[in-house]
């Protein structure tokens, strides 16, 4: 099991597909409440090699046995970027942000 802190800047692997401008993307990523859909800049997002996935960037707000609480950077559909994560899916999608 990973261990997080609050404060940590983290990355968490998400679905993405172009945005409506070139600098921007649409991501999609799973939390407890379901998916959630939104853009990012491309300064908060990094491509992974796959041309269907990357990592979208967030800062962990609280952390407990269970779940995983992070403040995503970007334009949320039906959040204001505020997603709880299950902890067994975020020990496997979500990785320490690196300078």
């Amino acid at each position: 099991m990973q261990k997080f802190s609050i404060g940590q800047a983290v990355q968490i692997r998400c679905e993405v597909r172009p945005g409506p401008f070139p600098a921007e993307f649409l991501v999609t990523l799973d939390t407890i409440e379901g998916p959630i859909s939104g853009f990012v800049r491309g300064d908060n997002f990094r491509k992974s090699s796959s041309s269907n996935d990357g990592y979208v960037f967030a800062t962990v707000t609280d952390v407990s046995e269970d779940t995983l609480t992070v403040m995503v950077r970007g334009s949320f559909f039906t959040t204001n970027g505020l997603a709880q994560l299950k902890r067994d899916w975020a020990n496997s999608h979500v990785r320490e942000a690196r300078a």
